[in-house]
């Protein structure tokens, strides 16, 4: 029958778009059915065009070829990627003040540094040897004191009558305490102030002692 053609083994008819038997399973290859170069003419045009272009070398050594070069060509690619997103990007600004434009080569910036104030030491003011002496024979006799505490400092006016000079007052910086004395013509004053601060300044005015203390921050 047209179209069909018998199994070399159990010579049953099966039709020519089999390659085996359906029935015993038999391959069927017949050369002249499929043209001059048989029925993997195309399969062997290929693998003869191979041969010629890369010198006899096998269709998996090309394969592997061409993956090695197309990872390459994407390690390339992800590299340059890369190099653009580590570029920084340019960015222009103007200022402006008052309306007016301020170039860039005209604004100079400076760092001006942070001076930390240094309390002052005041010298003690002592009594001379012949103050002293003085002082250890006259009665003694504790002044009123009045205190006012203002935002940065203390102030301390102590009231010592018949005292019109400085040199007849001694005031003395002890470890957590000043200690002030004072010698008029009759008696003697001693005020021990129970404070550590820093002595900023003193004076006497008007027979009253004025002292200013630092307040520790």
């Amino acid at each position: 029958m047209f179209g069909k053609k018998s199994c070399q083994k159990c010579r049953k008819k099966i039709s020519n778009k089999y390659s085996y038997c359906p029935y015993c399973g038999t391959p069927y290859d017949d050369e002249e059915d499929w043209g001059m170069l048989g029925k993997n003419d195309t399969g062997k045009e290929s693998e003869a065009f191979s041969n010629s272009m890369f010198g006899g070398i096998s269709g998996k050594m090309i394969n592997k070829m061409l993956s090695g070069t197309m990872k390459m060509l994407e390690k390339e690619m992800q590299k340059g990627m890369q190099q653009e997103k580590q570029v920084p990007l340019r960015t222009n600004f103007e200022l402006f003040i008052n309306g007016k434009r301020i170039s860039p080569e005209n604004i100079k910036v400076t760092r001006n540094p942070v001076r930390k104030q240094i309390e002052k030491k005041i010298p003690e003011n002592v009594f001379s040897q012949e103050t002293m002496k003085r002082f250890t024979t006259l009665p003694k006799e504790e002044p009123s004191t009045n205190v006012r505490r203002l935002s940065d400092k203390v102030v301390y006016e102590i009231d010592i009558p018949g005292v019109s000079s400085i040199e007849d007052v001694s005031i003395a910086k002890l470890e957590n305490s000043i200690e002030i004395k004072a010698v008029a013509k009759e008696k003697a004053y001693k005020k021990v102030i129970p404070i550590n601060l820093p002595l900023r300044r003193y004076k006497l005015d008007q027979e009253k002692l004025i002292l200013e203390l630092g307040v520790k921050n």
